[in-house]
């Protein structure tokens, strides 16, 4: 199928396969970055044809956009869920749970943050990124009971990205534990 302006439209694909795609996306930019994204290389992540990519995606563009969405849906329910536990307690013992459960998907998006210097149709994406973990970040204090102005959440919104780098990094989860222990009591205070 095409669209009016001659480029070519992906048919529909189950939600099952999308989410494959998505996850290939994820591992394949974490894994090579986003100038290591092709066609083939989300074909052989997942296991399927090049052909059955371009069923189901117009382009990589399109398999960005959806991976980009995909991070935001599971990182923001992360979020709530740490915030579901209202207390300091719960925050701090999730955390480092945040980059466990998925370091690939915490790697996608450092590549889509760090790639958009250099290419400036992903500034809008990497935008969005930010003000939904500043939110997100702004929301979670606010249900730890802790009246966070704008300076306060982007000074916790810019720790837990430091220690998530940390994690991803130097794979040193203890001294990021004891590091987000360290903010937990700087923010028993702030309430």
């Amino acid at each position: 199928m095409t669209l009016a302006d001659g480029r070519r439209r992906a048919v529909p694909c189950s939600d099952q396969v999308a989410l494959g795609l998505v996850l290939a996306t994820v591992a394949v930019i974490a894994r090579d970055g986003l100038r290591g994204l092709t066609v083939r290389a989300v074909a052989a992540e997942a296991g399927i044809t090049d052909a059955e990519v371009r069923q189901s995606f117009a382009s990589t563009d399109a398999l960005v956009d959806a991976a980009l969405r995909y991070a935001l849906d599971k990182s923001a329910s992360v979020f709530a869920d740490i915030a579901d536990g209202s207390s300091l307690d719960h925050f701090v013992e999730h955390l480092t749970d945040l980059v466990a459960r998925d370091p690939d998907l915490q790697v996608f998006q450092y590549e889509l943050m760090l790639e958009s210097r250099r290419t400036p149709r992903l500034d809008p994406h990497v935008k969005l990124l930010y003000a939904t973990y500043i939110e997100a970040t702004s929301q979670a204090l606010t249900r730890l009971g802790i009246t966070a102005d704008e300076d306060l959440t982007l000074l916790v919104y810019s720790a837990i990205e430091g220690f998530i780098m940390h994690q991803l990094v130097a794979k040193d989860r203890p001294a990021t534990e004891r590091a987000i222990e360290r903010l937990r009591r700087i923010l028993s205070t702030a309430r």
